[in-house]
């Protein structure tokens, strides 16, 4: 998806070559996800922000409450359900595919998450990365059984960032779990094992429900603007920052101009062309 000015905005990626495998991989991880959902401790109700539905979120986060940050915290026997998700083979699949095509699609955005994933983790041995060769700071884990998120932003990610988002299940993708762009007017298919990549923090969107019978699972990754502010704030909070009589090197308008200047261009992704 490109803008007016020829910057690509999202992508919908879909998935891999391997057909057979990636199947194979969506049966596998609809497994994992329904052990996982069944063994996980939740709330009196599953009703959240973004839908009514099961979800585990791990990894670095900062802001929404928080003091400092860190890893978040799990609850009871979450700590080993999400641990299991992030040692399995299928899911660190999952995340390094949509790592590799952030890094296709984004190159400058994506070693802006790398570099300041780098910084964090170097200033704080305690800081565990969800996986090893990752760059974004955190993970959740839709687990269904029918996923449908409400219409919503992401509004704690990095404004100008980017989301990875891939779909699982078992469903008919022509007839629901569609993605809905609300600002740019675009309803997509949105197949079982297909990736997208948006900037999920200042577009809204959602998807559509799929049949009774059905089930629908996503997998999102993701970094909240907190982890950027926090390294551009010397390791501290932006409070703590301005109390003791910092200033920002840039405005916030500066700072948004430069974020969606990490965005590549149409021409960029055709690759060099020869003239005629």
């Amino acid at each position: 998806l490109v803008d007016k000015s020829g910057r690509v905005i999202a992508v919908l990626v879909g998935q891999p070559r391997d057909e057979s495998g990636w199947a194979k991989l969506n049966d596998d991880v609809q497994l994992l996800f329904e052990d996982a959902r069944a063994s996980c401790e939740v709330g009196s109700t599953l009703a959240h922000r973004r839908g009514e539905f099961t979800s585990l979120t791990a990894g670095i986060s900062y802001g929404g409450g928080q003091k400092v940050l860190s890893n978040l915290n799990q609850t009871g026997k979450n700590e080993d359900v999400v641990q299991g998700l992030l040692d399995n083979p299928l899911i660190k699949r999952l995340a390094g595919f949509g790592n590799a095509a952030f890094k296709l699609f984004a190159p400058r955005l994506y070693e802006y998450y790398a570099s300041t994933m780098c910084d964090l983790v170097a200033h704080d041995e305690e800081l565990q990365p969800n996986f090893k060769k990752g760059v974004f700071g955190a993970a959740t884990f839709n687990l269904g059984p029918r996923v449908a998120t409400y219409l919503h932003t992401d509004h704690l990610n990095l404004p100008a960032g980017w989301c990875a988002i891939t779909a699982l299940g078992h469903f008919n993708s022509k007839e629901g779990g569609h993605l809905l762009l609300w600002d740019l007017k675009l309803m997509a298919e949105f197949p079982p094992g297909a990736l997208i990549l948006i900037p999920s923090a200042i577009l809204r969107h959602s998807n559509t429900v799929v049949g009774p019978a059905e089930q629908r699972y996503s997998f999102t990754q993701y970094s909240a603007g907190g982890l950027f502010r926090w390294v551009e704030c010397g390791y501290k909070s932006q409070k703590e920052f301005f109390k003791e009589g910092g200033s920002y090197a840039i405005t916030g308008a500066a700072r948004w101009l430069r974020g969606v200047g990490m965005w590549s261009t149409w021409e960029e992704l055709q690759g060099p062309t020869s003239s005629t």
